[in-house]
């Protein structure tokens, strides 16, 4: 059986910082694909991407000859698409924040392909590494581990168990 450690107030809060910040980038995604859509019914095609409405939006509402109730409603859609990622971005500053007055998150982020978010993340779930007997024990907890199917000592091993915290594990893949 797998125990969750337990955490501190600071821990949660972290975690709290993590989870809020990753509903705001599903927010932000929908709304720009929202954008994608209502413009595609008009024939305006952007591509996949924030970047790409941030750069073709504001021509695209200033030469084209989209009614103004609609360019009215894309205006509002479009300041609301700011408005989140201002949002997630107070959110990386929160967390970066963080990072930067903790120890062993500074150590993490020194791990090839471990950035700050990932390292906050690791730190606050994980908390004391000794919870755990190896880094098997870990990986396991995390869900990085393969399925294991076997009988009579013929061993099978299948695809990357999923169990465990998924923002941690798509983080770490």
């Amino acid at each position: 059986m797998r125990f969750v450690p337990i955490k501190t107030d600071e821990q949660q809060a972290v975690l709290s910082l993590h989870r809020v910040r990753q509903s705001f980038i599903k927010v932000r995604t929908a709304q720009a694909n929202q954008i994608r859509g209502l413009l595609s019914e008009f024939g305006i095609i952007i591509p996949q991407g924030i970047a790409h409405i941030a750069k073709r939006l504001p021509e695209i509402m200033e030469k084209s000859d989209l009614p103004a109730s609609f360019r009215d409603l894309l205006q509002r859609l479009y300041s609301h698409l700011k408005d989140i990622d201002k949002q997630v971005d107070e959110m990386d500053e929160k967390i970066q924040q963080w990072h930067r007055s903790s120890d062993v998150s500074r150590k993490l982020a020194e791990i090839p392909g471990v950035g700050p978010i990932t390292a906050t993340a690791l730190v606050a779930s994980i908390g004391d590494g000794k919870n755990f007997e190896n880094g098997r024990q870990l990986a396991a907890w995390l869900g990085l581990v393969p399925r294991q199917h076997s009988s009579g000592g013929k061993s099978v091993l299948l695809g990357i168990s999923k169990r465990g915290d998924t923002y941690l594990r798509t983080s770490l893949i």
